[in-house]
Parts: structure tokens; C-alpha cells; sequence
């Protein structure tokens, strides 16, 4: 494989290499069969064997040539227990700094590649390899690593990407991928009272691919780790002493697979995110913590400001972003806060951790909720010829962390900024986007929301649609700017997904213009499916049909997907006859219909593909919970994507044969149906959703 060429990040460093070693996964069953007190068991993984942890790097200031190396491997040290250690017949275990937290970096298969490794500031980019538990699951690797930002790109099959599922930012060294590492779960299990020696750890968080070693407490009795996990539901399981254990005090859930397993709810870590609407090209934030009574004031720390996924342009420029780590008033009597322009602050940061509720998983201190220091700040350009100052004050000031919006002079509360992304995924004609003038303002009000709020906080938006590529792009152009560009498009019913090609930015520098379809979606319709089969089916239903059923696709474009046209008073039958011809072929398909008037569209597709199917796998690959993904469409073709276990959108104006179909379905909050129509509908019911 050729070398690949440095990102931009990368230039001019001299690390030497990162090996990963990978150790063989610990016997299912093995190990002590004493009994755990009050400790439920597990006989069966959640999943497939997970692999024992690679060893956990761990980089210090003075990065990668400053770290332990073990036996000329990984620089970094080896953070594991007995089991682990054994399985790699490594030297005696030891343990992470204080300090120090793990996270995993995730490239889903999703995505495609052979050979992928991840590359950041904390390794001196130089590659960390990524590994797979299964084949074709995705690619996962935990590091240990300090407090403070992480810029980081991946190097899948020797060119270097940008993940589109975390955040990308631009921060004056190109565009890299960045995490703000903070503790926001502690995993403990309570081994003085539930018994064990050797406890590791694995979850959804991890895709199930590695089990990661706790730490022992003596004097607490207990094995922990501190984790820094983005926002959402997690679902783990303990491996203790060779034995797959549930933690009784904490909940439980069932994976899709059947599998009894602990979950977690992670909320956010406590921190001030500041989003900035500004002429600059780039901007400065200029931050401190407020003085204590009788304290000195803190000098000014700058912290550049980061690009936003947002296409908005307020005053002709850009939506920027920075996040201050929120420090405890007991903490930081030097006036000095922690930020992500920051390496320091362990101490702060995990004493906010401790102190949220909900943080911590089973075992933490019981601390009351702590109170936070407030911040001042001002924001310059970067040459700091221009400064942006609140009218008659020094600096603007934030009490109480949470997200703030400044916009002329302005700031606002933002307080979606602290929570988990959403994802809305909706049907295009007659819900985004409609004919006549009064739609185009339903669609522009719309996007102006999306611009300047979800995309903000990191909100993914979907268009799930019957349309092709080209028939959407073509859309796109004549809309002239009032529909907003998707970070994903879902076409011909569900049969291709396509990703937003960032062309080496993010979404609100692409041109929108380029896409990459998901062909791993791809291929998991090929299953079960005949095209060349089903061709023959649906022309027999023609053929006895005459002028009443004609062709629109015959699969040369869409190879998951046929359409063809036919009268509304014949329709039914017409899916019986496909139906029955299709099940003498032995094969399964979904037949879908949609349109009004005289005639009506019919669809035959993959039976996996479909509009709830796609949107489940985008869902998935983005790591959105179902309670923060809605679906919104005005037609009985979106039925499918309306009645999943998502939330559900029908827009004042669906057509009749919705609106029947929503009166026989349970009556439950999770689907509203709107007063106002299209993409005023879609705004409403966010609204009642509380997704707004």
C-alpha cells in the first residue's frame, strides 16, 4: 500500500510510530466460579467475544516520547488487570495517571475501509491502529487521555478522512474531526461487596469490540473507570473474573439480540458553549473565570473559536463555536478556568463529574450538586485589531453553565447547545418543500431555523424521498437557497443512501453539489433480490394490463428498486397480482404505493430496503437515539418511516389516505399531526416535540 501524504495537521512532526498490540480475548467462562454476592449472572456475551483492550495509550504534555513503552510496544503504557495482561503475557498490569480518561474512537463500517488507523494531536499524528471485533463491524480503539481538545483525523486505507459522525472543525490547521475530552460517565463495580479481582468492562459505546480493565480502589473496594462518552443511551455489560455479570443496583435493558445487559443514560458534562455570529473570517474568544470575593483577577486566556456545521451567514460571515470546561467554585483559587484551548484542569474536571447527578454509573461519591463558577469574556479578531465588547461593560458574563448565543452585541440563552444532537429525517415534496410562493416561505423559515439552531448544536438533517440524486439536486438549484442542503439523502424509497461529500471541509463550507452513496447500504439489499426476476414479474402484470400499468423504472438506475404507473381503480389489484408473482419466485419485496389523483405510483423494492429501513440505518451509523430522531411526511408512502419507534411529524396538509391511517394507529405522543402545513408543520411539531 503506498504511503499516504501528512494531513495539514501533521506537518512538521517527527513522533516515532504508534504499534498497536492487540491482545487475545479472556475465556468465556473462565476464571473462578465462586459466587458473587448479590452480583446477577450472565452466561452469554451481549454480543460476539469481545476482544481484550489493546493497550490503552496514553499521551503526556510533552507527547508520544515521554511515555512508558512495555517490551518495545505501543507508546504508551499498558492500562489493564490481571486478565488482560495475562492473555498478552505483558509485564505486571498498571494503571492509568490520575487524571487520565478513556475514549474510543469509532469508524463505522459503515463508511467503508480495510486498513484504518486514527491520527491526532495526543499521538503526535502519527497512526494508532484501529481494530475489528468482528468482520465487517466497525473499527474501534480506546486511549487514555488527558483533560482539554482533541484534533484528529482517520487514515482509512492510506487517504485521510474526516469522520462525518463527530464534529468537524476548522481551527487555523485545516479541517480535523474534535472531541473535548471530559469525564462523563464513571463506571464502578463494587467488588468489596459483589466480590472480584479481575473486572473489565464493554458496551455500545465500544460497539462491543473490546473489554477495557477498571481500576482498583482498596481502600474504597471498588474497580472504576472514568470515561468520556458523548450524550446519549449506552447499553454494557461487566466481564468479571471470567464470568459476563450484571451490576444489580443499576438498570437493565434488552439488546435487539435478546441479551440482558446493564444501561446508562450520559448526560453532558458541565460547560459554558458559546456560539458566535460574526463578520471575521475567525475569531478569538477571550475567557476567564469571575474573581472570587477578596481574589485577584485571572489573566485572559485566548481560545480560537471553531467553525459550525452551519450554513447560516450572519452579517455575510459565519456561525463560530467555543466550549469552556465549567470549574467547581471550591476549585481554581487562581482565577483560572479550564477551557478546550487548555491541557490542564484535571482536578476541576473531575470534580464536576462527580458532582452532576447522573454522571457517574454505580458508585459515585453521592455528592450534592456543586455550583460552578461564573465566566467573563470578549471575543477579537485574530489579529486583535477589532474587539467585540458588550455596550458600557468590560466583558459579557455567563452565571451558570449551558449554551449562549451572541449575536450584535446580544447574548441569549441556547440551551439546545447542551443537548444530545437530534436527527430529522423528512419526506421532500408536499412536506419540505411545496409549489407557489407561500410554500417557499414554509421552506426558507425552516431553514433559517435549521441554520441558526439545530445545525448548531449539531443536528443532523435527513430528506427521505422517492426522488434520484439528480432529481433532488435539480430541486436544490431551483429552490435558489430556500431548501437547506441534508448531511444525508435517502432516494428511490429507501433503496440508496447517500452521504454529503464535505469535500475536505464541513457542511457549511460544502458546495452540496457532491454526494457519496452509502454502498454498504448497498449491499445489504442485495439479499433476497433478483432484479432480472422481478423484471419479469412486474412485466407479466403489464402485459395482462395493457395501457392501464407502464414503466417509469425498470431498475437500470435504481438496481433495489422497479416503478411503474398504473390507474388508481385498478391499483389494488395490481399489488396483488406483483405480490403473488413475486412469492412464486420465491423471493420477498415490498410493494409500496404513493400519489393522488387518477393514477398512482408503485413501487417494488428489496424487502430490507423502505423508508423506516434507511432511516434506521442512518440513525445507527450517526448514534442517534430513537427519542431524538423524527420523521415528518404528508403521504401514505411515509407511513413506513412514520411508525417506527422514532418520534413522527404529519404536516397540516397530508392527504387524506395519512390522515385515515394516523386515526387507526394507538393514539400516542410520540406522533402529532400539525396545524400548519409543509415546513411550518415540520417547525410546529418539533415544537411539540421539544426538539425545537
Amino acid at each position: 500500500m503506498r504511503a499516504a501524504a501528512l494531513p495539514p495537521a501533521a506537518a512538521g512532526t517527527s513522533a516515532p510510530a504508534v504499534a498497536a498490540r492487540r491482545p487475545a480475548a479472556p475465556k468465556l467462562g473462565a476464571g473462578p466460579a465462586a459466587r458473587r454476592r448479590g452480583a446477577c449472572p450472565a452466561p452469554t456475551p451481549p454480543h460476539a467475544a469481545p476482544q481484550a483492550a489493546p493497550e490503552l495509550l496514553h499521551q503526556q504534555d510533552a507527547g508520544p516520547a515521554a511515555a512508558v513503552r512495555y517490551s518495545g510496544s505501543a507508546a504508551g503504557r499498558v492500562i489493564g488487570n490481571g486478565a488482560a495482561a495475562q492473555a498478552s503475557a505483558a509485564p505486571p498490569a498498571s494503571r492509568p495517571d490520575a487524571g487520565l480518561i478513556v475514549t474510543c474512537f469509532k469508524w463505522p463500517a459503515a463508511l467503508g475501509g480495510h486498513e484504518v488507523s486514527v491520527c491526532g494531536s495526543f499521538s503526535n499524528w502519527e497512526p494508532v491502529a484501529l481494530h475489528q471485533a468482528t468482520p465487517g463491524g466497525d473499527f474501534v480503539r480506546s486511549l487514555a487521555l488527558p483533560p482539554g481538545p482533541a484534533y484528529f483525523k482517520y487514515l482509512v486505507d492510506g487517504e485521510w478522512i474526516c469522520s462525518p459522525c463527530e464534529q468537524v472543525v476548522q481551527n487555523g490547521k485545516g479541517f480535523n474531526n474534535h472531541r473535548l475530552i471530559q469525564p462523563t460517565a464513571t463506571f464502578t463495580w463494587r467488588s468489596s461487596e459483589l466480590g472480584g479481582h479481575d473486572v473489565l468492562l464493554t458496551g455500545s459505546f465500544n460497539s462491543w469490540a473490546e473489554l477495557l480493565p477498571l481500576t482498583h480502589d482498596v481502600a474504597a473496594g471498588t474497580h472504576s473507570l472514568r470515561c468520556c462518552l458523548p450524550q446519549g443511551h449506552y447499553e454494557f455489560q461487566f466481564f468479571v473474573d471470567g464470568q459476563w455479570l450484571l451490576c444489580p443496583s443499576l438498570p437493565t435493558s434488552l439488546t435487539e439480540q435478546g441479551r440482558m445487559v446493564n444501561c446508562i443514560e450520559v448526560s453532558a458534562a458541565p460547560a459554558f458553549h458559546i456560539h458566535y455570529a460574526t463578520g471575521w473570517a475567525n475569531a478569538v474568544l477571550h475567557v476567564r473565570a469571575v474573581a472570587e470575593p477578596g481574589q485577584p483577577e485571572a489573566p485572559w486566556q485566548a481560545l480560537p473559536m471553531h467553525s459550525t456545521n452551519s450554513r447560516g451567514r450572519p452579517k455575510g460571515g459565519n456561525w463560530m463555536t467555543a466550549t469552556i470546561c465549567a470549574t467547581p467554585a471550591e476549585k481554581g483559587r487562581n482565577g483560572a478556568p479550564t477551557t478546550n484551548g487548555s491541557r490542564g484542569g484535571a482536578n476541576g474536571a473531575a470534580a464536576a463529574a462527580r458532582g452532576v447527578a447522573g454522571l457517574s454509573v454505580d458508585g459515585g461519591d453521592g455528592a450534592p450538586p456543586q455550583s460552578f463558577r461564573p465566566i467573563e469574556f470578549f471575543v477579537s479578531s485574530v489579529d486583535g485589531s477589532q474587539e467585540d465588547r458588550p455596550w458600557g461593560g468590560a466583558a459579557y458574563r455567563c452565571f451558570h453553565p449551558g449554551g449562549y448565543k451572541l449575536r450584535s452585541g446580544s447574548l441569549r440563552p441556547f440551551p439546545v447547545a447542551t443537548q444530545p444532537p437530534m436527527m430529522l429525517v423528512s419526506d421532500l415534496d408536499g412536506t419540505m418543500v411545496g409549489d407557489g410562493e407561500e410554500a417557499d416561505a414554509c421552506t426558507r423559515e425552516f431553514a433559517t431555523y435549521w441554520e441558526e439552531n439545530a445545525a448548531l448544536a449539531g443536528g443532523v438533517l435527513v430528506y427521505n424521498t422517492g426522488r434520484s440524486l439528480g432529481q433532488f439536486q435539480g430541486l436544490l438549484e431551483y429552490k435558489a437557497g430556500a431548501l437547506p442542503v441534508p448531511d444525508v439523502l435517502i432516494t428511490a424509497v429507501g433503496t440508496k443512501v447517500w452521504r454529503l461529500d464535505c469535500e475536505g471541509g464541513t457542511r457549511g463550507t460544502a458546495t452540496g453539489l457532491a454526494w457519496k452513496e452509502d454502498h454498504q447500504w448497498a449491499r445489504t439489499l442485495d439479499e433476497g433480490w433478483s432484479l432480472e426476476k422481478i423484471r419479469q414479474c412486474v412485466q407479466e402484470v403489464i402485459n395482462r394490463r395493457g395501457d392501464a400499468v407502464f414503466w417509469l423504472d425498470n431498475g437500470t438506475e435504481h438496481p433495489h428498486r422497479v416503478c411503474i404507473s398504473g390507474k388508481a381503480d385498478i391499483t389494488p389489484a395490481v399489488v396483488a397480482e406483483l405480490e403473488a408473482g413475486v412469492a412464486g419466485c420465491g423471493m420477498q419485496c415490498k410493494v409500496i404505493v404513493s400519489g393522488t389523483g387518477d393514477w398512482r405510483y408503485i413501487d417494488v423494492t428489496s424487502a430490507r430496503a423502505g423508508k423506516l429501513a434507511a432511516l434506521e440505518y442512518v440513525r445507527t451509523l450517526y448514534g442517534v437515539h430513537h427519542s431524538r430522531c423524527v420523521a415528518a411526511g404528508d403521504s401514505g408512502n411515509d407511513t413506513l418511516m412514520l411508525g417506527g419507534r422514532n418520534l413522527a411529524i404529519v404536516v397540516g396538509n397530508a392527504q387524506p389516505e395519512l390522515v385515515q391511517w394516523v386515526l387507526e394507529q394507538p393514539q400516542e405522543q410520540r406522533m402529532v399531526v400539525t396545524d400548519a402545513p409543509m415546513a411550518r408543520g415540520i417547525l410546529e411539531g418539533l415544537a411539540r416535540h421539544g426538539l425545537y
